[in-house]
């Protein structure tokens, strides 16, 4: 097996505070990465969608309190149709009954849509808060919960209502995509290949032959993920 032993990889852009991505193959970390990045003693909100949080939602809940303040959590309905202002202010409302200020923070635990959903609320409340990437399907691993491009759905228009907001972190548990469905694996690996055809030919080289293990997938379609991000912030 072709194995890529990286367990981090730092994000660096202009105008903006640099931050990691971790790979650990658990959630155990996660308590000790936030806290790294001075996250103790604030509020926190897991925002999550309704699979991801019957899965994990407790779990990451724990972690967090280890170094949080206060731990709440948000979950909406699973799906893109939930990708709304409408749910946006939800949560806003989830927070100023919580008391939570711009010192306070979200962190996205989930897919795209959950990930998109938290960008843009951040970017926005309080006129920008922290937010935080936990990713648990192969294409926000690989993609989309790198950067800052997010935007939320209007009146039927996908992506029309958005901002540009990087994360303070991302922390990747591979292990997640177990409990994926195969649809979802295949709508990442789709990613990955369209990566690896225009930016490392090795990689696509490994995936023809069979010898590309879960690690190697994600830690080579991010760095081509971050080359992108650090050329050009709205990308």
């Amino acid at each position: 097996m072709a194995k890529t032993a990286v367990n981090r990889l730092t994000v660096k852009t202009e105008g903006n505070t640099p931050y990691d991505i971790c790979l650990k193959n658990s959630f155990s970390s996660l308590a000790q990465e936030l806290d790294g990045i001075g996250c103790g003693g604030r509020r926190l909100c897991i925002v999550s969608d309704s699979n991801v949080a019957d899965l994990y939602l407790k779990e990451v809940t724990e972690e967090a309190k280890k170094c949080g303040k206060e731990v709440i959590s948000f979950v909406f309905p699973a799906g893109e149709q939930s990708k709304t202002l409408a749910t946006v202010q939800q949560l806003y409302e989830t927070l100023i009954q919580a008391g939570f200020d711009r010192k306070d923070y979200l962190l996205a635990l989930g897919g795209g849509v959950v990930g998109d959903l938290s960008c843009f609320a951040a970017a926005c409340y309080m006129r920008g808060i922290d937010f935080y990437n936990v990713p648990t399907t192969l294409l926000a691993q690989v993609d989309s919960s790198v950067g800052g491009k997010t935007a939320v759905d209007l009146d039927g228009v996908k992506n029309c209502v958005g901002a540009f907001r990087q994360p303070r972190a991302v922390v990747i548990d591979p292990d997640v995509l177990a409990t994926l469905p195969k649809r979802q694996i295949a709508n990442g690996m789709a990613e990955v290949v369209k990566m690896a055809l225009t930016s490392d030919a090795a990689l696509f080289e490994m995936l023809e032959a069979g010898i590309a293990d879960t690690e190697t997938v994600i830690v080579r379609s991010l760095r081509i993920k971050k080359a992108v991000v650090e050329a050009d912030v709205h990308e």
